[in-house]
């Protein structure tokens, strides 16, 4: 193959061929220089992303404050500039959000349709939609028919991809082979039961606790950021999990099933993150979890919307309710503080993830 002959960023099988082909098709469509391609592509997708994110507020009838809460602390993570610049970042995630949208309602072949056509942009998008894809094959019912014809579809995105490295190349596995040889990556399946993917090193400590070093350091701040967000993601992971699935057990929470697919495909997809980039010691994890945060607000707004807090006592409701303002203001100005120091990063080439 002689890939020391080959450039890994103009590579045609170093990144999943979404994002690549639909900036192609913007490019074309509109008669633009494909650089300018990139950005108006990015823009359509997160523009797609935010039509499906409220249409599943109005679907689950959500009040409007929880609304915006939600969204504002999707719009102030740390990484959500990603959506917006040029990245494939909002290709899958609109995708991602489609899928599961129009599997919540299959009961036609329209429906089976746009659900298999969302799918298979996201697996043809980054290689942890082909995992996510088989999410909704744990929940058969009577729609089995349409439920399995879209999974399929959706699956034949990223294994089309395949197909074409073994057809053009005689190597599947061509994808897997040029990361390990121009990054070095190969994957440690368990690293997220290991100690040192979450320990960070007294440097790293150093460097992310230093005033100056977000604004000067080229690599290293970012790089223990990421690593620092596998653990905040993780707890988030748990946290949330537990909440939920105690809640069903004691009989206060209703209609589990329609989040169960969130839950799944964020465990998913931060898992896969995790094993990829354990080799790398944990860097860009932090535009990793851009996803698996979003489909977490949306499965803790379905939980709060169908679960019962009546057995909470009177006296215990306002010093919740203090705590969880609290918490909430807290995070988001911590999401924003982050959010503009790395778009800062970014803008100044400095390195983020």
């Amino acid at each position: 193959m002689g890939f020391d002959k080959i450039a890994y960023e103009q590579s045609n099988v170093a990144f999943f061929p979404g994002y690549p082909l639909a900036v192609a098709a913007m490019s074309r469509l509109l008669g633009v220089d494909p650089e300018l391609g990139l950005y108006l592509t990015a823009q359509l997708f997160c523009w797609l992303m935010w039509i499906y994110l409220f249409l599943f507020y109005r679907r689950w009838q959500i009040p409007t404050l929880w609304q915006v809460l939600a969204s504002l602390i999707i719009l102030v993570y740390p990484s959500s500039f990603y959506l917006v610049v040029g990245y494939s970042e909002s290709l899958f995630m609109a995708s991602l959000l489609g899928f599961f949208y129009w599997l919540a309602c299959l009961n036609s072949m329209k429906a089976g349709l746009l659900a298999g056509i969302h799918g298979f942009a996201m697996s043809a998008t980054r290689i942890v939609g082909l995992p996510v894809a088989l999410v909704p094959l744990l929940r058969l019912s009577r729609r089995w028919f349409w439920t399995a014809g879209a999974v399929v579809l959706a699956l034949l995105g990223g294994l089309s991809f395949f197909l074409y490295c073994q057809l053009r190349f005689g190597r599947w596995d061509l994808y897997m082979e040029m990361q390990r040889y121009f990054t070095g990556v190969q994957a440690n399946y368990q690293a997220l039961f290991q100690a040192h993917t979450y320990v960070l090193s007294p440097e790293r400590w150093q460097v992310l606790l230093s005033p100056s070093a977000p604004l000067q350091d080229p690599g290293l701040w970012s790089d223990a950021l990421s690593q620092l967000f596998v653990s905040v993601t993780l707890g988030s992971l748990v946290v949330t999990g537990l909440l939920d699935g105690l809640s069903v057990v004691a009989g206060k929470s209703r209609r589990w099933q329609e989040r169960l697919g969130f839950h799944l495909a964020a465990w998913a997809m931060f898992y896969i993150a995790v094993a990829g980039m354990s080799p790398l010691g944990q860097r860009s994890m932090i535009r990793y979890c851009l996803p698996v945060h979003l489909v977490q607000v949306l499965a803790l707004l379905h939980w709060a919307k169908h679960t019962d807090f009546g057995f909470l006592p009177l006296w215990a409701r306002p010093h919740l309710s203090r705590v969880l303002k609290l918490g909430y203001g807290l995070l988001g100005l911590i999401f924003l503080v982050l959010n503009q120091i790395l778009t800062w990063r970014y803008v100044h080439h400095l390195w983020v993830a």
